[in-house]
C-alpha cells in the first residue's frame, strides 16, 4: 500500500496517523470499527467476495462500501503491514448462542507482536467483541467502551475471547495461535460467502460501532445499543425505508442494480 492509498485509508476511518506501537494499534482499531460498517449484503445478491487487495480497496475505501470479517480483515491487514506492523492471520470458530456442535473456523482475525507481547486484532466481527487489542497471554479482565472483556486459554494455543454480561462470562469466538495459509482463507471464505448452509449467505447484517455502543440491522430489525445494553429497537420495512436506513444510519451508497435490489428483498415475507 502505497502513500497516497495509506493517506485515503486513514481518511477512511477518520485518523491522521498513526505510529507502530499498542496506541497506534488501538486507535487503528478503534476509527475502523466506528467508520467501517460490517454487512454481508454482496453474498446475498449473489456477488463474488473476492479478496485481492485492488478489489478491496477500491470497495471498501473508494466506495466506501464494508464487508464481512474476510474483507475487513484482510484490507485491515495490508494497511497495518503498511503502517509497520507485523499482522498473522488466525482463524476462529464462533461460539455466539452456545451452538451444540463445535462450529468450523469461519473467522478471519489477525495477531500482532509488539514490545514482546501478542495481541489480538479484530475489525470485522459483530457480536460483544472487543473494541481494542488483547493481549493473548494476559487472561486478566480489560475494559473497553461497552465494558470488560478477556481471552482466556483453554488448551494448547488455543484461546477464547469472552465478554462480561449481566449473567456472566459469554463467549464470543476462539481461535488458536497456529500458521494458517492463503488456501485456508480461500477455502473458509468461499464457504461462508456461497454455500446455502453459511448464515451470511442467507440473512442480512449491517452494523457499526458508535462512540458509546453499537448500532445494528439484521434483516429488518434494527437495534441500537450502549454498552451491551440495547436501549431502542425498531421494525425497518424493506424498500426504500430500508435502503434509507442503509445510507443514512451506515453511511452506505449501496451500487446494486434493480436485479440485486429484487434479490436483496426478495424473502422479505419470510423475515
Amino acid at each position: 500500500m502505497k502513500g497516497p492509498e495509506i493517506t485515503k485509508y486513514l481518511n477512511r476511518i477518520k485518523l491522521d496517523d498513526c505510529n507502530p506501537n499498542l496506541v497506534g494499534l488501538t486507535k487503528l482499531q478503534e476509527h475502523h470499527m466506528e467508520n467501517i460498517p460490517f454487512e454481508n449484503l454482496d453474498i446475498v445478491v449473489g456477488r463474488k467476495i473476492a479478496l485481492d487487495y485492488t478489489h478491496l480497496f477500491d470497495k471498501i475505501v473508494t466506495k466506501k462500501r464494508g464487508g464481512y470479517c474476510f474483507e475487513l480483515n484482510t484490507l485491515y491487514a495490508e494497511l497495518l503491514r503498511s503502517l509497520g506492523f507485523f499482522p498473522r492471520p488466525v482463524l476462529g470458530r464462533v461460539w455466539l448462542s452456545n451452538p451444540r456442535k463445535m462450529p468450523p473456523r469461519n473467522h478471519l482475525a489477525h495477531l500482532v507482536d509488539l514490545e514482546g507481547k501478542t495481541y489480538i486484532t479484530d475489525v470485522g466481527f459483530g457480536g460483544l467483541i472487543t473494541r481494542v487489542p488483547l493481549d493473548i497471554n494476559e487472561s486478566s479482565p480489560v475494559e473497553d467502551k461497552d465494558g470488560m472483556v478477556r481471552v482466556v486459554p483453554f488448551a494448547d494455543q488455543q484461546f477464547m475471547i469472552t465478554r462480561q454480561i449481566e449473567k456472566g462470562w459469554e463467549n464470543q469466538y476462539s481461535f488458536e495461535n497456529v500458521e494458517v495459509s492463503e488456501e485456508d482463507i480461500y477455502i473458509s471464505n468461499y464457504y461462508m460467502s456461497t454455500n446455502p448452509r453459511s448464515h451470511f449467505y442467507q440473512h442480512k447484517f449491517v452494523g457499526k460501532n458508535t462512540k458509546d455502543g453499537r448500532i445494528g440491522l439484521f434483516n429488518n430489525k434494527m437495534s441500537i445499543r450502549k454498552g451491551i445494553k440495547i436501549v431502542d429497537g425498531k421494525r425497518v420495512d424493506f424498500g426504500k425505508d430500508w435502503i434509507e436506513i442503509i445510507k443514512n444510519k451506515f453511511s452506505l451508497n449501496l451500487d446494486f442494480s434493480e436485479k440485486e435490489f429484487n434479490i436483496l428483498f426478495e424473502n422479505n415475507l419470510k423475515m
